[in-house]
């Protein structure tokens, strides 16, 4: 058996997971990971893109397996026979996780946050706005990665935190180059999207910290190359619901729990949003980099 610390939680696995810490902690595990799923939800993932909810049990099956979140503390996964075992751990880190803290009742914003000039700030947005290539040039400016792709989110003493990842953060083989990242001795996470795991152990900020900041990228077509403003008001609180790394989820299968819906307005109240839209094929990263900076004091 594996065990490892990710989110703040001490897990125990029958498979291995390379991104997580290693920990060799006593005592009772929060969270057990299964590489196997039982007969009886198979029988009921018949069909691809298949979503099923009953209670704090959610499976679902897509192209890479089989996969359940079950009561916020176990999780079991199968991949389907000619998929890469990699692509299978990659649901299982992302969405499945997300479900897991849906069932612990916490709030999982799509995107990175990183530690930076001594402020947490969230980078997020949809795929393909361009947040990672902005958390990577932080990282490269001095920034600590705190977490990558979901920013788990909760609150201590009525203030909101992040609850640090893991040190890794994924990358397609195009930024890898970029930054000039020998791709051939890393794992390949996602194969439609050509997407590696690039270790980040030695930028990785493993405390939980209060979160100053949140930024929500998108892209634009006409205009000016960038866009950007600060957020105030009610719509602080929608535009941290619509970037929800379950969003998807609950516009199609369920209904965003009352409590999440109030952690996101009690959020809004507490931080700082920007809005900065990029015009696609400009280049706008030093300009992005600039007006965050900026923002920061």
């Amino acid at each position: 058996m594996y065990r490892y610390y990710a989110y703040g939680l001490k897990i125990i696995s029958d498979t291995a997971f390379e991104q997580f810490v290693r920990n060799d902690f006593e005592g009772e595990a929060d969270l057990q990971i299964h590489h196997y799923v039982e007969d009886g939800v198979k029988k009921i993932l018949k069909n691809d893109n298949q979503v099923c909810v009953r209670g704090k049990d959610i499976f679902f099956r897509n192209y890479a397996g089989l996969f359940e979140a079950r009561l916020g503390d176990e999780i079991f996964f199968e991949e389907h026979e000619g998929v890469n075992e990699a692509v299978a751990k990659e649901f299982v880190m992302g969405n499945v996780m997300a479900l897991l803290f849906l069932e612990r009742g916490l709030n999982v914003i799509h995107g990175a946050a990183v530690r930076y000039r001594d402020k947490t700030i969230i980078i997020s947005g949809n795929s393909g706005a361009g947040k990672s290539t902005v958390t990577t040039e932080f990282i490269r400016r001095g920034a600590k990665l705190i977490t990558d792709d979901q920013a788990v989110i909760s609150f201590e003493n009525g203030e909101p935190v992040i609850i640090p990842g893991y040190p890794s953060q994924k990358l397609c083989e195009d930024a890898a180059r970029r930054n000039e990242i020998d791709i051939d001795e890393l794992i390949k996470v996602d194969d439609t999207k050509n997407k590696y795991a690039i270790s980040r152990m030695d930028s990785f900020y493993p405390e939980i910290s209060r979160i100053d900041a949140a930024f929500f990228i998108s892209r634009h077509e006409e205009g000016e190359n960038l866009v950007a403003g600060q957020v105030t008001g009610a719509r602080k609180a929608d535009v941290i619901t619509k970037n929800l790394f379950l969003k998807p989820f609950f516009t199609t299968t369920m209904p965003i729990p009352p409590k999440m819906m109030m952690d996101c307005i009690t959020l809004a109240g507490k931080i700082v949003v920007y809005e900065v839209s990029r015009k696609s094929n400009a280049q706008t990263l030093d300009g992005i980099i600039d007006y965050i900076d900026s923002t920061l004091g």
